[in-house]
């Protein structure tokens, strides 16, 4: 064999391996894609929970504090009746 033919030979296989790399990058990445837009899926899952849990905590708390006010304006009227009958 001659070098010519050894060279195209050579150039033939590295054609050949490039290809296949290439194929199998795209290939990574589009696996990569599909990942992402998984965990993209589970964040926006986790802030619908994470809503949902705090709404009702908000309100729970805001419930407390109008029970709290409304005891301490009861307190408030027992002194000043109290204070009046005095």
């Amino acid at each position: 064999m001659d070098i010519q033919t050894v060279l195209v030979f050579i150039l033939a296989l590295l054609t050949v391996n490039l290809i296949i790399v290439g194929v199998y990058v795209v290939l990574v990445l589009k696996e990569l894609r599909e990942t992402i837009h998984k965990a993209n899926n589970i964040l926006e899952t986790a802030d619908s929970v994470t809503s949902i849990v705090s709404n009702p905590l908000s309100m729970i708390t805001t419930l407390v504090g109008a029970v709290t006010e409304g005891y301490r304006a009861v307190q408030d009227a027992r002194t000043s009746i109290r204070s009046l009958r005095d």
